[in-house]
């Protein structure tokens, strides 16, 4: 193998680890956006409820 063939196949392999990496880092940061705007809504209405009481 040349080294330009191997420096490429480096770069592509090293781009798509990055790529992977931020994908997921996304995604479970998403996730958890959405989990904690869930307690917060639930937590609000049941403020809201309990203040009408």
């Amino acid at each position: 193998m040349n080294p330009a063939s191997s420096f490429f196949r480096f770069t592509l392999g090293f781009l798509t680890f990055i790529s992977v990496s931020f994908i997921v880092t996304l995604a479970v940061n998403t996730y958890e956006v959405s989990q904690n705007s869930e307690k917060q809504i639930s937590a609000a209405i049941q403020a809201m409820l309990e203040y009408k009481k």
